[in-house]
């Protein structure tokens, strides 16, 4: 299972806003506050670090930046954003009433793509405890020739320019630079206490002693769908202690 999720890291692609004065604090005071737009520039210097293991071949150290960026993340609150979706809603961040399911994600990353029924099924579970949006790399007329495959109770939210950086979106001042698809899951009071990149996918590959594996379409749904209902009840959980 590790070899299976490790490859899962390997093909998802790694592929500033200024809006604190509107952060929603709630009981928080702003003197231990970490927010989210602030730990860019350390994930760019991660980011740069685990190129040079890679470059070498040496996926161990590689992937130890992955642990150091989730790490920098959890824990950071994310500030006030206002996303428009597909459907003309204004979703907004703040004085929300259910913690937060937040994914990046894009049309052309396979993951992304073979994840999207594991996750309807979980909107379909759970979207009256917890919001569920999208944000996409695509515009609105991309998003638009395929906005039908996903659960009616999932917000979309296209992109309103592209970033030079295929890895990057800047949706309404939230910008995200770990490729896709990553999920943030957020609490109430706009806290990121989890964060995952990943997917399964169905394929067939050849592991480091020279031995071939396959992950069949039912197997990679499995992970998935088991990957993702953990994650909604770990933000669950963690949401409520925190009232």
């Amino acid at each position: 299972m590790k070899k299976i999720i490790l490859l899962f890291l390997i093909i998802s692609l790694s592929c500033n806003s200024s809006h604190k004065d509107d952060l929603n604090t709630n009981s928080i005071t702003t003197s231990r506050i970490k927010l989210f737009e602030e730990t860019e520039d350390q994930i760019k210097k991660f980011r740069e670090d685990s190129q040079k293991y890679w470059d070498k071949n040496d996926s161990e150290n590689a992937l130890k930046y992955s642990d150091s960026i989730k790490q920098l993340i959890i824990k950071s609150y994310i500030s006030s954003y206002e996303f428009k979706t597909m459907r003309n809603i204004k979703y907004k961040t703040k004085n929300r009433n259910k913690p937060l399911f937040l994914q990046v994600t894009a049309s052309w990353c396979a993951p992304c793509k073979f994840e999207i029924s594991s996750l309807n099924k979980i909107a379909e579970k759970y979207s009256d405890k917890v919001d569920f949006v999208l944000l996409f790399w695509d515009n609105q007329k991309e998003l638009k020739t395929f906005a039908n495959s996903y659960n009616e109770n999932i917000h979309l939210v296209p992109s309103e320019r592209k970033e030079k950086e295929p890895t990057t979106i800047n949706i309404s001042g939230f910008k995200h630079i770990t490729g896709y698809p990553t999920n943030y899951l957020i609490s109430k009071d706009n806290q990121i206490i989890n964060y995952s990149t990943g997917a399964a996918a169905p394929m067939t590959y050849v592991d480091e002693t020279g031995t071939k594996h396959s992950i069949s379409k039912d197997q990679a749904n499995k992970e998935n769908f088991n990957r993702l209902e953990s994650e909604i009840k770990e933000l669950l959980k963690k949401s409520e202690t925190k009232k």
